[in-house]
């Protein structure tokens, strides 16, 4: 009975609607019929008064049933079926948004959650009134919908929800909210909001105020509809997910081994045990089990075979749980042959190590062969006469020693050095005996304003000091050597003019190493040359240690992230011509499609791509030709479902209240039972029994009026007035 009633033990007193018609039966028997002849005239002249007086009795018998009936009802509070449809259909107009989240793969008795929201759309629009117009829309991060305001056809409109596609991405309550008020405020205003989800307390960003007053602001705007929220969450006590994924070493060349570490999440209220497969390139590669005592977070490593030259995929799998969404973790590994240095020659000589190019040439490729095996970095060589020429975009670094400032040094030489690093490229300047400081100034490129060149006094050094201690590329020189560094002149900055950043200070606290951000570039600018007449630097670790911590961060920052979140926005530099995404579609027969989608550039020239609503590796197309075997396109990026979708943390009723406290809020859970949000238990209680309560008052009013009507004396009922006496 508990289907059908919120209060099933007061259905006991349901007898108790039957005393009436007992009390009126008893009535009638209290009494024997005596024949009475002298009673007879006035029996009949009373007939009529007769029959008008049992009418009452028995619409007061049934005035007293439904007083009964309504009170009884009022305590059981029974679940009417169709409710909800009810509840709508006293809108003229409704706006539908239904979750397309990744927590809406959730499933339970009935399949997911999305599934059974879409099949409780189509049979609720189906069961509103004629005139009621509809829209509808689904949403996560975006919300999208083909129509402006409520239509008539709910037909076209069920089908838009039928069309919808889970997402792999994260909710975005207050963005569907707004939408659907502005479809309605286009209306007309006025009307329902009906939201299905499952209340995913993630999904409603209770942190930020400002968008929730844009959603009040919304909502008063299109005539404060009432907010009916469908509860669909099917109530998952377990879920594992792969919270994060790091590689060591984070570059990668060709022929390393890296280790891959898994952050494994298991929420819920106990422990389980997580199988987690490792995929490489389509091929199984590994398979580990982790136990977990309680639930929380745990690292499982793998460690792959070496890599070859070129972009791999990967996948890491979990066993299935009740929700799959989360269940798969995709990344991609780009591994390079070597990472390509450019060093330009300031001042080219035919005598060996006499220029600094060749001092960084020997730190960064030594001439061991086992070191140089081991060094990611390949060093080309090209004197500043001719670096106009060069393509610097396919160089991860350039290395710019003792550049000639002044007449040497070409307009059209800086303009490509600046072009190269606002770009994204990183460059290492060392000022030498050829640097004009005067003509470095007025260019105010690539490096803070030099004040003067000092010299150390005698047979003594200048000695290097402190470095920024959070700075990854230099805070572990001062154990690494930093102290052999000796320096007889140095280049003296002024810092003080540009945003620039000290890594490295000699005792005296002059700028050593200085750092600039230039558009999405660095410029890093050393106080001394890279030979040996200004310091011993280029013969000691820290050079070498520098240059390469430098390099291996600037291309972690600016390089494609291992794996990125659904609905990330991909920004790509291509050259001219015509390209496609191939983005994934959905798993038929047990093998995933793709579906390719267009790309359009930017008026910066990029090639910008949102669509990224589904968690896969993304491939790129040269061209508008399908390819006939998608894993063999080169990928762009992995896209994965957000960490806060795989929570099991549900909204609470009070604080949707308290985030929409003036609107007209009604929720409806999955087990059919409606409740009024915001409010206590008790509150709740008395809201939802209101209607019966007051037909129950009704009925005892109706009641006393006619009881008291009929124990007035009836005219034409007595025997004098009858007669006429």
């Amino acid at each position: 009975m508990g289907k059908w009633f919120v209060h099933p033990g007061f259905l006991w007193l349901a007898p108790l609607v039957a005393l009436p018609i007992l009390i009126h039966l008893l009535n009638r028997i209290r009494y024997r019929r005596v024949r009475w002849a002298a009673i007879d005239f006035l029996l009949t002249i009373e007939r009529r008064a007769v029959r008008r007086a049992r009418l009452r009795q028995i619409l007061l018998m049934v005035l007293r049933m439904l007083l009964l009936a309504a009170a009884l009802g009022a305590l059981a509070q029974p679940k009417f079926r169709g409710g909800l449809a009810a509840l709508l259909g006293g809108s003229r107009q409704v706006a539908v948004a239904l979750d397309a989240s990744a927590s809406m793969s959730a499933s339970g008795t009935g399949g997911s959650a999305f599934e059974r929201g879409k099949a409780l759309v189509a049979s609720t629009l189906a069961a509103l009134p004629r005139g009621t117009r509809a829209t509808a829309g689904a949403f996560a991060l975006r919300y999208d919908s083909p129509f402006r305001e409520p239509v008539q056809d709910r037909d076209a409109v069920t089908a838009v929800l039928n069309d919808a596609a889970l997402t792999g991405g994260r909710g975005d309550v207050p963005r569907a909210l707004r939408a659907a008020a502005e479809s309605l405020e286009r209306g007309g205003g006025g009307g329902t909001i009906w939201l299905l989800t499952d209340l995913q307390a993630s999904d409603w960003r209770l942190g930020d105020p400002g968008e929730w007053e844009q959603v009040r602001a919304a909502l008063d705007k299109a005539g404060k509809p009432q907010v009916v929220i469908s509860d669909l969450n099917p109530g998952v006590e377990t879920n594992f997910s792969i919270a994060a994924v790091s590689v060591t070493p984070s570059v990668l060349v060709e022929g390393d081994a890296p280790k891959l570490t898994a952050t494994v999440a298991l929420r819920g209220k106990s422990g389980a045990v997580a199988n987690v497969g490792l995929f490489l390139d389509g091929q199984r590669v590994d398979a580990k089990t982790h136990g977990f005592a309680e639930p929380g977070t745990a690292d499982v490593v793998f460690h792959l075979p070496p890599l070859k030259k070129g972009a791999h995929t990967g996948l890491l799998e979990l066993s299935p749980d009740a929700l799959p969404a989360d269940d798969r973790y995709y990344f991609v590994l780009n591994t390079a042959g070597r990472i390509p240095v450019l060093v330009v020659d300031g001042a080219p000589s035919s005598v060996p190590f006499e220029g600094a190019a060749d001092f960084v040439k020997l730190a960064v490729q030594p001439p061991e062969s086992n070191v140089l095996e081991r060094s990611p970095l390949a060093i080309e060589g090209v004197p500043i006469q001719e670096l106009p020429g060069v393509e610097m975009g396919k160089f991860a670094a350039v290395v710019l020693a003792d550049p000639p400032y002044g007449p040497q040094l070409a307009p059209e030489t800086l303009r490509q050095l600046r072009e190269y690093v606002a770009a994204g490229g990183l460059l290492f300047v060392f000022p030498g005996p050829h640097t004009d400081v005067a003509a470095w100034n007025e260019a105010k490129f690539p490096g803070p304003p030099i004040k003067s060149v000092a010299e150390a006094e005698g047979e003594k050094r200048i000695k290097l000091g402190p470095v920024a201690p959070t700075n990854p590329v230099v805070s572990n020189l001062p154990a690494e050597g930093l102290d052999r560094v000796l320096i007889s002149r140095l280049f003296r900055f002024d810092t003080s003019a540009q945003a620039v950043e000290t890594l490295i200070q000699t005792e005296g606290g002059e700028p050593f190493l200085v750092r600039l951000q230039v558009g999405k570039g660095k410029v890093y600018v050393f106080a001394v040359s890279a030979q040996a007449d200004f310091s011993n630097l280029p013969l000691t670790p820290p050079f070498l240690l520098v240059l390469h911590r430098a390099v291996q961060s600037h291309l972690v920052e600016v390089a494609t992230p291992l794996a990125q979140l659904a609905f990330a926005e991909l920004r790509l530099r291509l050259p001219a011509g015509t390209y496609q995404m191939l983005v994934p579609d959905r798993v038929v027969e047990g093998r995933l499609t793709y579906k390719m989608l267009p790309l359009q550039r930017s008026p910066e020239g990029d090639v910008v791509f949102d669509r990224t609503d589904q968690t896969g590796v993304y491939r790129l197309v040269a061209g508008d030709v399908a390819p006939q075997d998608p894993e063999s396109v080169p990928p762009v990026a992995a896209l994965n479902v957000p960490s806060p979708e795989s929570e099991l943390e549900r909204v609470k009723p009070l604080a949707i209240h308290d985030l929409l406290p003036t609107a007209s809020l009604s929720s409806e859970r999955a087990d059919g039972e409606t409740a009024t949000l915001g409010e206590s238990r008790d509150s709740q209680t008395a809201a939802s029994t209101f209607p019966l309560a007051v037909l129950a008052v009704a009925f005892l009013v109706s009641e006393v009026v006619l009881a008291w009507s009929m124990s007035r004396p009836v005219k034409g009922s007595t025997a004098e007035e009858a007669t006429g006496a």
